[in-house]
């Protein structure tokens, strides 16, 4: 951990990065809107429909509940002697800075957890692993069951992979890790032992899922961030449905899900650009037209990722004024 990570320079720095990535989004939405919409810009923003997007608020901010509750079940069975409400306050001020460049969003709830309850990395670190494997759990079994449903023989056969392909992980991860740990260092020999630092990441992960963490909350962990998301899946086809554009719950499961691994896969900040670019072509491929599209995928990412993005930031000055001054 750099030692100057969370200096009031460098959060201004990011605060300032988040501007301009909201600006940005703001300003290729419309720029987008314009140049592809039939109708004028304020016809498109006249007809939004705010019963629809009022729904998707309501369904992003009660799933941060589930998101905390696992965050909190994860800190119980470490044993951290956190009180629930000073880990709500760590969870809700990280996700101010998730959009920033690094691992100052997710790290900076560790680095809380240290300055305020003198908590070393070492003992808080499995938080991070339980988040990455609940969310990709979740994300790639909402994908794989959403591609069953939808009446597409193609896209059946591609969630029939992906289902064997998350049960082979979940079962080598959790019910076998020494065979997962053999292939993991037999892969390591192939590189000609590159990638140290990668494949040591790997087993550690795996290590924390199975000996640290244990199934029970792995599995425990999952379940609520199926719960938290999939209302922001009904809300998503109930948006686009009130656009026009009727979509059916597997299919904004689809859009949500699919986007999310994309941006994943780009490895850029909370996945700006590559989940958006995502999300409206996922939309286009279900008969909504580019402009609606865009601004539909504008509108989610707004209320999704930036409305809980700025209430982060809201707490972040006084989360960081009122910290012990201990040693990073």
């Amino acid at each position: 951990m750099k030692k100057n990570r969370f200096s009031a320079e460098n959060l201004k720095k990011a605060e300032r990065w988040i501007i301009v990535l909201i600006a940005l989004t703001v300003g290729i939405t419309l720029l987008v809107t314009v140049l592809a919409s039939k109708k004028s810009l304020g016809d498109d923003l006249y007809d939004l429909p705010l019963g629809a997007i009022g729904w998707l608020v309501l369904a992003t901010l009660f799933e941060n509940l589930p998101r905390f509750w696992r965050y909190h079940l994860a800190g119980k069975t470490l044993k951290l002697g956190v009180p629930w409400h000073r880990m709500l306050y760590y969870h809700t001020v990280g996700y101010g800075l998730i959009p920033t460049p690094g691992k100052v969003g997710v790290v900076i709830r560790l680095w809380l957890l240290k300055q305020y309850h003198k908590l070393p990395y070492q003992r808080t670190a499995p938080l991070l692993v339980m988040d990455l494997i609940s969310d990709s759990i979740a994300m790639f079994g909402l994908a794989t069951a959403a591609l069953l449903v939808i009446d597409d023989p193609r896209l059946k056969l591609l969630g029939f992979v992906m289902g064997l392909a998350l049960a082979g992980s979940l079962v080598l991860t959790l019910g076998a890790p020494r065979y997962l740990r053999i292939f993991i260092k037999l892969a390591y020999r192939l590189t000609g032992r590159r990638f140290k630092k990668l494949f040591a990441r790997l087993l550690g992960i795996i290590h924390t899922a199975r000996d640290v963490l244990g199934w029970q909350v792995i599995v425990t962990t999952t379940v609520l961030s199926l719960v938290a998301w999939l209302p922001v899946c009904w809300a998503i086809a109930n948006l686009l449905s009130a656009m026009g554009y009727p979509l059916t719950m597997a299919e904004g499961t689809l859009a949500l899900t699919l986007s999310t691994i994309g941006g994943f896969l780009t490895m850029l900040p909370a996945g700006v650009g590559g989940t958006e670019v995502t999300m409206a072509g996922i939309f286009t491929l279900f008969a909504v037209p580019l402009a609606e599209a865009v601004l539909a995928t504008a509108i989610i990412r707004l209320i999704i990722l930036w409305m809980v993005v700025l209430i982060g930031l809201a707490l972040l000055p006084f989360a960081m004024r009122n910290a012990p001054k201990r040693s990073n």
